[in-house]
């Protein structure tokens, strides 16, 4: 294999086998496109966030993969949530959520569903002011506010959710009369949130945007003598989408994040207060591969292998401008000599997976593995153009589990008046 800082989990040299299987039988069996997931990488990429940020509670962000049984397996392993909007809160409590390892980081919701989501005993982070009045005599048990800190880091516009120009979040000068509003409403127990944006490579950036967070919570503190029950410093924890990327040192990460907390508590601020990350990308990316079919090879200005996925399945990629290594079964890094690009069957001239990438002398019917699949493909994905999403299929141990049907016609229309 080609070596670069990451060699892919489980991933033969010759992309063949997978996490112990053989990936052209279990397209067989399943067909494609198929998302094939690791529940053993799972396990270790919970297992090392636990190790390096030892004492700080782990909630897994739904949003970036809300299959049930991978939602509730990684509840098994020790993990509490992080829930975006009133259907994610009651997903995860389906999957075995206890109420009080959740939390949820809504916007924009309506006074119905925010009401709901405090009757089920969900704390919030209100987004803003106005967003916990709406619910101002039915407050959660603990009132938390997500702060935007003035900086964000992303690794696309996209996914940065703090700094300037962001719909999240307040500023620390509306923190400080939002927390006041929660104490006239009868709140008695806070929390505070930050998320400063998803991806993230940088350790360095941890420190200095936790650093910066913990300074806005004891000035908070200072002001109005709120001690807060949980300080909840969002996810962002990135991964690399390439074999040559440096992986973001974990350890280096927790220990940055560790030691401003402690610099804080040695002032005196948040002596019971709990420490909260919430990782989704790290969990669950590299957990996972895309397989899909080659099913036209067109050479034209240029060469365009066209396969059974597409930007309906991996809108990521348009949308941001991300990238996903691409790997053909049964071929060595050796004979990837070829430019091409790749394209799926949307309707669109955007519904590339990639372009001018080296690959084999590729034939129709060979299949074509798209990595880092386990975050923001599943839940993102639609079926645009009509065009299904993939079945998926965990490999547990020595079992392969259909965890999710391919979406058919019927099950596409199936709620629309006929």
């Amino acid at each position: 294999m080609e070596k670069g800082f990451v060699h892919y989990p489980y991933l033969s040299d010759d992309y063949s086998v997978y996490n112990g299987f053989n990936i052209k039988q279990l397209c067989s069996k399943y067909k494609t496109p198929l998302i094939i997931y690791s529940m053993r990488r799972i396990i270790e990429n919970i297992k090392n966030l636990k190790i390096a940020f030892d004492g700080i509670a782990i909630h897994y962000a739904v949003k970036a993969n809300y299959n049930p049984f991978i939602v509730s397996y990684i509840i098994k392993n020790g993990a509490g949530i992080d829930a975006a909007n009133l259907n994610e809160v009651q997903l995860s409590l389906s999957a075995g959520a206890n109420p009080y390892h959740i939390i949820a980081t809504p916007n924009n919701l309506s006074e119905a569903e925010l009401f709901q989501i405090s009757r089920l005993g969900i704390t919030i982070n209100f987004d803003y002011q106005g967003q916990m009045e709406l619910i101002s005599g039915h407050l959660p048990e603990i009132v938390s506010f997500r702060i935007n800190p003035g900086i964000g880091r992303g690794e696309f516009a996209g996914i940065t959710t703090a700094g300037h120009d962001v719909k999240f979040g307040i500023s620390p000068e509306d923190a400080l009369q939002a927390y006041k509003s929660a104490k006239k409403y009868g709140a008695r127990r806070f929390g505070i949130h930050m998320m400063t944006g998803s991806n993230v490579l940088d350790h360095e950036f941890f420190k200095e945007s936790t650093e910066r967070f913990f300074d806005i919570a004891a000035k908070i503190s200072d002001a109005l003598g709120i001690e807060f029950s949980f300080l909840d410093i969002g996810g962002g924890f990135g991964v690399p989408y390439d074999l040559h990327t440096k992986p973001l040192d974990l350890a280096r990460t927790a220990d940055y994040i560790k030691e401003n907390f402690s610099k804080f508590k040695n002032r005196g601020y948040f002596k019971s207060s709990e420490l909260i990350i919430e990782p989704g990308r790290y969990i669950i990316s590299d957990a996972a591969i895309l397989v899909s079919s080659i099913t036209s090879i067109k050479n034209s200005d240029h060469k365009i292998i066209g396969i059974d996925t597409g930007m309906n399945t991996m809108i990521r990629i348009p949308l941001y401008g991300a990238h996903h290594e691409i790997k053909i079964p049964g071929y060595v890094d050796s004979e990837y000599i070829t430019l091409s690009d790749i394209a799926g069957q949307v309707c669109e001239n955007t519904d590339y997976l990639a372009k001018n990438i080296l690959l084999p002398d590729v034939k129709t019917g060979d299949l074509a593995l798209i990595l880092n699949a386990g975050a923001y493909v599943s839940s993102m994905a639609s079926n645009y153009n009509l065009l299904g999403t993939p079945a998926e299929v965990a490999i547990d141990h020595n079992s392969d589990i259909l965890i999710r049907k391919r979406s058919t016609l019927d099950t596409m229309i199936s709620g629309f008046l006929k």
